[in-house]
């Protein structure tokens, strides 16, 4: 009894660390910033299957370019690390580094876009 008790708790264990890693480190709010300012990076949103670009030129203006337009939009980051960009309302979720320069945005556990290949200065 003791042993399975032992091979159950191992488990859980292994289930919950293998949970973690497919959230990635959360970003600070200032570990966000960094990634973010000054870099233009693609961008897809898997709810909707749509590709996208996003420059963040300064703490609170992104350029948002999806095939249809390119829109300025209001942008922030909240003092829990929350990356927040308006469309008709604040769109908010936490930045997980995946690795590889790969970024998550979450909501709720949810995955909710992929943001990667970053490079410095505008590109859209």
């Amino acid at each position: 009894m003791k042993n399975i008790n032992i091979l159950v708790i191992s488990f859980l264990a292994l289930m919950l660390s293998q949970f973690a890693m497919a959230e990635g480190k959360k970003l600070s709010a200032d570990e966000v910033k960094k990634v973010f300012i000054g870099k233009t990076c693609d961008g897809y949103n898997p709810i909707r299957d749509k590709n996208y670009k996003l420059y963040t030129q300064d703490e609170s203006t992104v350029l948002h370019q999806n095939p249809k337009r390119t829109k300025e939009r209001p942008w922030k980051v909240t003092d829990d690390g929350q990356h927040c960009v308006k469309f008709k309302k604040f769109r908010c979720g936490t930045i997980h580094d995946m690795g590889d320069g790969v970024y998550h945005k979450m909501r709720d556990g949810e995955h909710i876009n992929t943001l990667k290949n970053f490079r410095e200065g505008n590109d859209i």
